[in-house]
């Protein structure tokens, strides 16, 4: 078991260092914990979450605040659909930033605020589901940016299927 973990953190290690997408994302499920510097993190993120009308109104909720970690989920509505029925890439993509970006808050300062300066998504496989499940965390903090991942999946027949995934910096001011 001592040589798959240290497997793991190297090609974390690997995938942190290169942007390699697909590498990266062994790291999330293990993520480190990091500590926030604000004691009153989850007020200070939930606050930030019911400011963010277009989530709401888009029928987002977040289901699980940590330190740099967020999970969401979304109920799939006729107004979330693309062409063919599936899940909007419009719609991954903005549920990916909501879990980077308030993943960011809950390290922040009261009163400090975060921004998307940069994002990267790779589509999986169609959104076909009554509900998606998101989670993203901070991979690497820093005092101008953080540096965030996430992924939209579904569950089928008990199994996450990966829709997509994805990866931010994220501005700190």
């Amino acid at each position: 078991m001592a040589k798959i973990e240290l497997l793991r953190k190297i090609q974390c290690e690997f995938a942190i260092t290169t942007n390699h997408l697909p590498l990266t994302f062994l790291c999330l499920k293990s993520m480190k914990k990091l500590e926030s510097r604000n004691p009153k993190f989850r007020e200070y993120t939930e606050l930030m979450i019911s400011r963010n009308v277009f989530s709401k109104w888009l029928g987002f909720v977040v289901t699980k605040v940590e330190p740099g970690y967020i999970e969401g989920e979304l109920e799939f509505k006729e107004f979330h659909h693309q062409q063919n029925g599936w899940l909007h890439g419009g719609v991954t993509s903005t549920i990916l930033d909501i879990v980077e970006g308030f993943a960011s808050y809950t390290l922040m300062e009261e009163g400090q605020k975060v921004f998307t300066v940069e994002s990267k998504i790779s589509y999986f496989n169609p959104g076909i589901a009554e509900k998606f499940f998101t989670r993203g965390g901070v991979v690497k903090p820093g005092k101008r940016f953080h540096f965030c991942e996430a992924e939209v999946y579904y569950l089928k027949d008990g199994e996450e299927v990966t829709v997509a995934k994805g990866s931010a910096t994220i501005a700190v001011i």
